[in-house]
């Protein structure tokens, strides 16, 4: 069958686009092909910085044919009195290309068979191909000259062939064609190609290498022949070094030994962020001064002296902010900071640092810390943000937090309180903190996410959509697997969130603390979906119990319901059980009828229950009340699910016998507040009326 193979050549796209640009295309051409009926199989996708590059080894020629049914008028509309053709149907017949005798009726209407021929594939090709290179979406695009169309970069050739021949069609004027280009400095005239094969023999005779998996491993295994030591090889540099080249070369070069004296990070960050460069350690782990640099064309020795030169370049600058900065003090930066505004309504960084002194230590507290780590807490969130003052920090902004450290550190700070100021913008690096150095970090990156959801939630600036400016949904769930992974129980985040609040009360900030609260249940619900994506729907629902109440702020309570209701909402019995009692006491609640709402249990009289069901129901809620709380705060999910299982004969016993809307009140309001017991230990696991099981009634 033929191929159709596709080459979209354009100026050098971001490193980023290109892999998600390759595989869009071949998912937008498998889905219109497959809707056109010629798919016969997947296709390939490869790309390079100037290519994407599509092929589908066999292609259906031509459509199949397909038969289409074709009312035409009704019967009576059709033939007149004496059974003859009226003028309607015989111009139906001449629109159909048909005879009145090659109709056939049923009991309304005349219909037509008609077999459609299937196109030819290259005919289909024309249509479809540049729909799906004008279809494709990029974070970033462009126009260029008078050009409408928008993509990522300007669009310089299009090869498409079909069984050898091209397909033709044009996209803002550049015509679909059956040549390539090569390399654009070593092999740039075009030449010719016709199958998958052929352009990429063509593309590697002209130094391209097309295949992105091929590029990696030369970038592997050349920086390691070329280093003298052991380059750093981290999976995301060496990502962007392979769509950033086509004919990846491995060249290492030296920067010189004065600036070995900055901070490693600082050397890391400008070798290996600015300027794509793999840093070269020794056999000790210690950084040398040599590096490794990937050059996509040029001569070895000229393109070791442009990177040399520019690296030395950048050393410079940074050597000369860092010994402006030896020159003062964290508390000089800290100072600094007053002129460095937060946001415009919720103040400076230095009135923030004040609100994480507060909130760390509210967190601190909350989770039982020693009055060691306490202070620690504190002293680290007075410092957290005074670096963003410092010359460094400003010549090189990703280093936040970690110049802080660092200049923490050369003034004999606690190293607890550095390695906080180091990693509160990584927060994951402390999840399930097991030293006190984590511990104390994990305090300081949870009063910071705190403290920026009070501030922006309370102006009204919650995310909408997909636009999240302020990284509030990052917020959230750092604080919900802050929880999971701590190792001891967590408070509910209500509480510190009132912290935060109070903290911009007392600065005389106005918020919204109604409608920041109301987000913030909001917020932290919308997370446990994508955070939990193995759980059920329903069962996430059911341990939420209200999305939109304080529970959705207590992660560990949530994670635990999910981990229950699990297992329990395999039982279809026992949920329709559950489901019972809180059906119709939630019924009740809508119609105000009354019940013991509070300490139910204790407020049942015997008496009035008038069932002996009902006394063996109260007695075995009784009898575990303390043990299924127990068994709850102990995360112990087995013991949880035995107690509850152990209220599903007595539910059903009662309500087999007995009436629960009694005509009495005193019976009725007994009764009542039974059930509304039993539906307060059964929330333990979650609202199991939330569960969903096919074909199943409330049961109430």
């Amino acid at each position: 069958m033929p191929e159709l193979l596709l080459e979209v050549g354009c100026e050098e796209l971001p490193a980023t686009f290109v892999r998600k640009a390759y595989t869009d295309l071949l998912n937008g051409l498998t889905a219109l092909l497959g809707e056109a009926g010629v798919l016969n199989g997947g296709g390939t996708a490869l790309g390079t910085p100037r290519r994407l590059i599509v092929s589908f080894p066999d292609l259906l020629a031509q459509q199949p044919d397909s038969v289409k049914e074709q009312r035409g008028p009704a019967l009576k509309a059709a033939f007149d009195a004496d059974g003859n053709p009226t003028p309607a149907l015989q111009g139906f017949c001449r629109s159909q290309g048909i005879e009145v005798g090659d109709l056939r009726r049923d009991d309304q209407y005349v219909w037509v068979t008609k077999t459609i021929p299937g196109r030819p594939t290259a005919e289909i090709l024309s249509e479809v191909v540049p729909k799906a290179i004008r279809g494709l979406a990029f974070d970033k695009s462009m126009r260029w000259g008078a050009n409408r169309m928008r993509f990522a970069r300007p669009i310089r050739w299009i090869l498409t062939s079909f069984g050898g021949e091209a397909v033709p069609f044009d996209i803002e004027g550049v015509p679909s064609g059956l040549e390539s280009r090569g390399h654009r400095f070593y092999s740039p005239e075009p030449f010719r190609a016709t199958t998958f094969g052929e352009l990429v023999d063509g593309l590697r005779s002209r130094q391209v290498e097309p295949d992105p998996e091929r590029r990696r491993e030369t970038i592997l295994t050349g920086a390691k022949a070329v280093a003298h030591g052991t380059p750093d090889l981290p999976n995301a540099l060496v990502d962007e070094n392979t769509f950033l080249t086509e004919w990846p070369t491995a060249i290492q070069g030296t920067f010189r030994d004065e600036y070995s004296i900055l901070p490693v990070p600082v050397l890391v960050t400008a070798m290996a962020k600015h300027e794509k460069m793999f840093p070269v350690r020794d056999a000790d782990g210690k950084l040398t001064t040599r590096f490794v640099f990937i050059r996509n064309s040029g001569e070895d020795d000229t393109v070791r002296g442009g990177c040399e030169w520019v690296l030395n370049a950048r050393f410079n600058d940074a050597k000369f902010f860092y010994d402006e900065d030896a020159k003062a003090s964290m508390d000089v930066f800290l100072a600094r900071t007053e002129t460095i505004v937060f946001q415009e309504k919720l103040g400076t960084v230095r009135k923030r640092a004040e609100r994480l002194v507060r909130l760390a230590e509210a967190v601190a507290r909350a989770t039982g810390a020693a009055e060691s780590e306490a202070a620690s807490a504190r002293q680290a969130a007075v410092y957290a943000k005074a670096d963003l003052a410092s010359g460094l920090v400003g010549e090189l902004t990703s280093l936040q937090g970690v110049i802080g450290a660092e200049y923490a550190r050369r003034e004999g700070m606690p190293e607890s309180v550095a390695w906080a100021i180091e990693s509160q913008y990584d927060p994951s690096r402390n999840y399930g903190p097991t030293t006190s150095d984590q511990r104390v970090a994990a305090y300081l990156a949870m009063a910071d996410q705190l403290d920026k959801l009070a501030g922006y939630l309370g102006l009204g600036l919650a995310p909408s959509g997909s636009s999240d400016p302020y990284a509030l949904r990052r917020a959230a769930t750092v604080l919900i697997e802050t929880a999971w992974a701590w190792p001891t129980a967590l408070p509910n985040y209500d509480g510190l969130f009132s912290e935060a609040l109070a903290g911009f009360a007392e600065q005389g900030v106005e918020l919204n603390e109604a409608a920041a609260r109301g987000a913030l249940y909001d917020l932290f619900a919308s997370r446990y979906s994508s955070l939990m994506p193995e759980v059920r729907y329903d069962v996430l629902e059911a341990a939420l119990l209200d999305p939109g109440s304080v529970a959705s702020t207590a992660p560990q309570e949530i994670r635990f319901r999910t981990q229950v209701l699990t297992r329990l909402a395999e039982d279809v019995a026992f949920v329709q059980t559950a489901t019972r009692p809180m059906n119709i006491v939630l019924n009740a609640r809508k119609k105000g009828i009354e019940y013991g709402a509070e300490a139910p249990l204790h407020r049942v009289e015997h008496s009035a229950l008038e069932s002996a069901e009902g006394l063996e129901l109260l007695e075995v809620l009784a009898e575990q009340e303390d043990a299924l709380r127990k068994a709850a705060g102990d995360r112990n999910e087995d013991e949880v699910i035995r107690l509850l299982r152990r209220l599903g004969q007595p539910i059903t016993r009662f309500f087999d016998t007995t009436m629960v809307m009694a005509d009495q009140p005193d019976v009725r309001y007994a009764r009542l507040t039974l059930l509304h017991g039993a539906s307060l230990q059964l929330l333990t696991a979650g609202d199991f009326s939330k569960i969903v099981i096919a074909g199943a009634s409330d049961g109430s």
